[in-house]
């Protein structure tokens, strides 16, 4: 299976109030973190075949990877209830990403 990846809502907020950080809503039809040959059940994936991804980023790098949800809208409120700030939900970013779990803009 082709592992596809959509920035489908992003938003940013400041990090400690100085440092403009982002936060992507990602649609995959994968599991970031089930790990194939050593999982002890099937991939957990909607009724869809996917799954929404909370990733933040700086300057496009992502750095860390929330654990998936079911929906866009339980991503968008684990994404409030982890990053604790206001986020400013401006849409500035909806493209694929590359190389699979890598998450890569170009």
């Amino acid at each position: 299976m082709t592992e596809v990846a959509l920035i489908v809502k992003s938003g940013s907020w400041l990090y400690d109030g100085l440092v403009r950080h982002e936060v992507w809503i990602v649609r995959q039809n994968f599991d970031y973190y089930f790990d194939a040959g050593f999982e002890d059940s099937p991939e957990d994936l909607n009724e869809h075949g996917e799954l929404f991804q909370v990733v933040v980023a700086k300057d496009g790098v992502v750095l860390s990877v929330m654990p998936a949800s079911h929906s866009m809208e339980e991503a968008i409120a684990k994404a409030h209830q982890t990053i604790q700030q206001s986020i400013e939900w401006d849409d500035h970013r909806f493209q694929p990403l590359f190389g699979g779990r890598h998450y890569r803009l170009f």
